[in-house]
């Protein structure tokens, strides 16, 4: 699963124990999470009691991990888009 720091929270992650933040903060060294979220194992005990609390938010699948699983789509959409920007 992915997830993310709630918006105007910060986070330290378990394992870096680096301050985990969805957006900068200023004069606070933080890691900004990228919108789509940072991958954690599904069943962490830590992001669940994060998420259970508010204080994450998990990020929906990407449509690149969604294509990955889905070989037939990246190749149907490489040539649409090749022609498109032509």
């Amino acid at each position: 699963m992915y997830v993310k720091p709630a918006p105007g929270l910060m986070l330290r992650d378990p394992v870096t124990k680096q301050l985990l933040s969805a957006a900068p903060v200023e004069g606070i060294k933080t890691t900004v999470v990228p919108s789509g979220g940072l991958q954690v194992d599904d069943n962490d005990m830590y992001w669940r009691r994060r998420l259970r609390d508010g204080d994450a938010v998990r990020v929906p699948s990407t449509p690149v991990a969604a294509a990955a699983g889905n070989a037939s789509a990246p190749a149907a959409a490489a040539p649409a888009t090749e022609k498109t920007s032509s």
